[in-house]
């Protein structure tokens, strides 16, 4: 499901190709739910063309390992048209979600992709991260 562009992978249009997608892609597709992450992709996609998402998945370095994930939404220049490099975007603060137990990170970073789709682009978290809109 990664699509080749000026040197550049994604998943579909909207995310920036991470080694945190590429894995949370993989855990789908062996588990039985890439229908439901390609689906989340597709209501993701549906507004905000112009904007990317890079997505990130760690784990806290305690003895817990609790995974969080980290969401940066990147924003063509005003002056830029197309861009071609990561020069020509403007970068967000980042978002973190932090899962509320210990859990597997590759679930916990499917989840989080879920939610930000669910009834997107009308639900909170999508307004926050990938529209920019304060709730």
């Amino acid at each position: 499901m990664y699509i080749q562009n000026n040197n550049q992978c994604s998943f579909g249009a909207k995310f920036l190709n991470t080694q945190s997608l590429r894995d949370v892609v993989n855990y789908a597709a062996e588990n039985g739910k890439f229908d439901k992450l390609n689906q989340a992709r597709k209501n993701i996609d549906c507004a905000y063309l112009n904007r990317r998402i890079k997505f990130e998945l760690f784990t806290t370095e305690d003895e817990k390992r609790i995974p969080y994930v980290i969401l940066t939404r990147y924003t063509p220049k005003q002056d830029v048209i197309v861009p071609k490099s990561m020069d020509d975007f403007n970068v967000s603060e980042p978002f973190i979600f932090i899962a509320s137990k210990k859990m597997n990170p590759l679930k916990f970073g499917f989840e989080i992709i879920r939610k930000l789709s669910n009834s997107a682009p009308k639900n909170n978290m999508y307004k926050k991260v990938v529209a920019g809109k304060t709730t």
